[in-house]
């Protein structure tokens, strides 16, 4: 099975944290403004949370293909 290359994992993991800090610009603006767009304000950290979490774990999962210890 080939491997992925290391660029792949660091574009998702950019990507995830892009649309992490989107959300919590949403989030903001959103609760400033007592302004709901489609759903409040808290969702929309949630989504900024999870978005985070990937972006981390898709750095981590490439630091262990590299054979670098996480533990």
């Amino acid at each position: 099975m080939e491997r992925a290359p290391t660029t792949s994992y660091f574009w998702v993991s950019r990507l995830a944290g892009f649309a992490g800090i989107v959300c919590m610009v949403i989030a903001i603006v959103t609760g400033a403004t007592e302004h709901t767009l489609k759903t409040r304000p808290a969702v929309w950290v949630e989504i900024a949370i999870a978005a985070f979490v990937f972006a981390i774990w898709a750095v981590l999962y490439e630091i262990r293909d590299r054979g670098i210890k996480t533990r």
